[in-house]
């Protein structure tokens, strides 16, 4: 194996700060402590980083975020061009997703299928980056590890204190700690496997983007766009004012050649009316108190003088993915819940929080130390979840709605159970059921093989289980022309409308052309002069609107002088420029090379999607997952018949 300390300290004993660690600070003990500090933080270290190197994101990499490998995997979950994708990669990808959503709040039943396609999803892009930077021959060499480790520290490593002077990163800190003898070996291995597996992605990443330009006169209508202003005074007639139905008319032929010729824009939704029941599966009253307590036993615990991490671990609380067990971590202000940021603020420095309610739980926090925005916490979180008595119970009761309603019908089984049947619409742009939220699975079975009638399995939601009885379905379909026909005349009969409306507004335009005061012409069609502005071209004006005719027709004037007779938004505009504030081309000038920096960025972005796309699209990907899936719970079931058969 390549020695570590020896790859990534050469370059840099060919500085002379290589001796600068030995009277760095209080000397050996200063050395020492930032040795400690770094080993605490290498996991944190190297997770941020990878997340932030070159500004992509790991979803956009496809990089592995479980940095586990697998081995005795119970199968394959699937493949991605012949090459094997282990199920306890899967695992792993999936859990440390899971406990990164933990981090933002409960995790929801109706969630898990989205963590788990993330999940799948993150590991097939990972294996095509791999596949083609392999196809590619791209490689790293040592020289380039070397110099990445010297030159550009993770932004993690920038920003921690240890190597600061006066607020700002001091790179001769950072490389005399690399240079030290008595270095971490393990960090240097993950030091070196992050470069090792970053620089090859960036390499991918800028081949992939290679060709794109943007020129000076692109940029510049960009700028001006964004920075240019009018003011403007203006009319806004409504067609419909003008116009009464009586005085527009609308054939059937006309109906059926917009018909004709639109049909692909009249496609009507899946719809289904369903009878559904709840059980809702939120804690009780109850089980918040029991969970009060608890948290209170546990603070108790700690100001008893017991050692943070070690309750923690006892807990089991993972709040991200990594910080496990109460690891000290950085608390900023803006990043949290107002209650629990407020709890953290107002705790002096070395004392915990009394319990802060969350969605994830109740939190307890440790506040070690306190920098303006910024507190180092430790944390552990009691969660907020039914008792296994309450549990048991629901799941009881699901049971028996779902047998009773297979046996009998809905109606039946909820009477039994005492609850209530309730009745709804639902559909794929609505997939929501009152007291329950999102139906994902749910909405799979109504438009799939159920049929009317039919009585569904009990589902888990957001906020309840819940069994759904179909009571009618309509697939999605084109509309037909007597469907289709009353918003085909009604969006005909605004047309007509606005082009009667021009002809009745022909003398307003030709006096407003002539300069006469728009407030004299409004007078004639009782409609009241309104001004807008300063704005720009892509700003929403109100009562001109955003990026159409009128707001354009005020740039496409020079001040004072106003438009012809306009349409945006089904109304009609006289727009009058009161003042033109343009764009500085000399200032343009001097930011230009900063807006080509981002514009390229943009581009760049926009490439590597569509190249990534490119990637899946001509990919043959296998999905393994739910066949396992379903061999796991046969075999979970055969073991736990096995068990009470004994």
């Amino acid at each position: 194996m390549r020695g570590h300390r020896q790859l990534l300290s050469s370059v840099v004993s060919q500085f002379p700060i290589y001796q600068y660690g030995r009277a760095f600070g209080a000397g050996e003990d200063r050395v020492c402590l930032m040795m400690r500090q770094m080993r605490e933080n290498t996991k944190w270290i190297m997770l941020v980083t990878a997340l932030a190197f070159v500004g992509l994101m790991v979803f956009q990499w496809g990089m592995d975020l479980s940095g586990r490998s697998s081995s005795g995997s119970p199968g394959s979950a699937g493949s991605v061009n012949g090459e094997d994708i282990s199920y306890n990669e899967y695992a792993n990808a999936y859990q440390a997703l899971f406990q990164q959503q933990q981090q933002q709040g409960t995790v929801s039943p109706a969630m898990i299928p989205q963590i788990e396609d993330a999940a799948w999803d993150q590991l097939v892009q990972s294996k095509l980056i791999a596949q083609e930077m392999k196809r590619r021959g791209i490689t790293v060499t040592d020289k380039e590890v070397r110099d990445a480790a010297l030159v550009a520290p993770p932004p993690e490593v920038q920003s921690s204190p240890v190597f600061q002077t006066n607020g700002q990163f001091d790179i001769t800190k950072y490389q005399a700690f690399l240079a030290q003898p008595q270095l971490d070996e393990a960090f240097l291995q993950q030091l070196e496997s992050y470069y090792r597996d970053v620089i090859p992605r960036s390499k991918l990443f800028f081949q992939s983007t290679a060709g794109l330009t943007v020129s000076s006169p692109q940029l510049w209508r960009m700028y001006r766009d964004a920075n240019e202003k009018a003011t403007v005074e203006y009319l806004a007639f409504a067609p419909d004012r003008l116009v009464t139905d009586a005085q527009v008319t609308v054939s059937d032929a006309d109906i059926k050649t917009f018909y004709d010729g639109h049909k692909k824009d009249f496609v009507r939704p899946a719809l289904a009316t369903v009878r559904f029941v709840t059980l809702n599966r939120s804690p009780t009253g109850a089980d918040s108190a029991a969970a009060l307590t608890q948290a209170q036993q546990y603070r108790a615990e700690l100001a008893g003088g017991a050692d943070f991490e070690a309750v923690a671990r006892r807990v089991g609380a993972v709040d991200s993915v990594t910080r496990l067990y109460g690891e000290k971590f950085a608390f900023v202000r803006g990043q949290s819940a107002p209650s629990l940021e407020q709890a953290v603020f107002a705790t002096p420095v070395g004392q915990v929080t009394v319990p802060v309610l969350t969605q994830a739980g109740y939190h307890l926090v440790k506040v070690e130390s306190k920098a303006g925005d910024t507190a180092q916490v430790r944390q552990l979180v009691t969660p907020l979840e039914l008792s296994r008595v309450n549990e048991d119970a629901l799941l009881d009761r699901a049971d028996s709605l779902e047998s009773v309603a297979q046996e009998a019908n809905l109606e039946q089984a909820a009477r039994q159970i005492g609850l209530t049947v309730q009745t709804s619409e639902i559909s794929a742009a609505l997939p929501i059921l009152p007291g329950v939220g999102a139906i994902d699975e749910g909405l799979d079975w109504v438009f799939g093989d159920a049929e009317v009638g039919d009585v569904s399995n009990v589902f888990e939601g957001e906020q309840a289980f819940y069994i759904l009885e179909v009571v009618t379905r309509r697939d999605e379909g084109a509309l037909t022309l007597e469907e289709a026909t009353p918003t085909i005349k009604s969006q005909l009969m605004i047309k007509a409308k606005v082009a009667k409306a021009r002809e009745l507004l022909a003398d307003a335009g030709r006096r407003a052309a002539s300069g006469e005061a728009l407030s004299a012409i409004g007078a004639t069609y009782s409609t009241p002069v309104r001004t807008a502005g300063p704005f720009s071209r892509g700003d929403a004006v109100p009562g001109l609107g955003r990026i159409n005719a009128a707001v354009g027709a005020a740039f496409g004037q020079q001040a004072g002088r106003t438009s012809p007779l306009v349409e945006a938004d089904g109304q009609l505009f006289l727009v009058r420029t009161t003042a033109l504030d343009e764009a500085n081309q000399a200032e343009w000038q001097v930011q230009m090379p900063i807006q080509r920096a981002r514009v390229m960025q943009a581009l760049a972005d926009a490439r590597w999607s569509q190249y990534l796309a490119a990637l899946r699209e001509s990919a043959k990907i296998v999905d393994n997952r739910a066949e396992i899936e379903r061999k796991n719970a046969a075999a979970n079931a055969a073991a736990a018949a096995a068990g009470n058969g004994r």
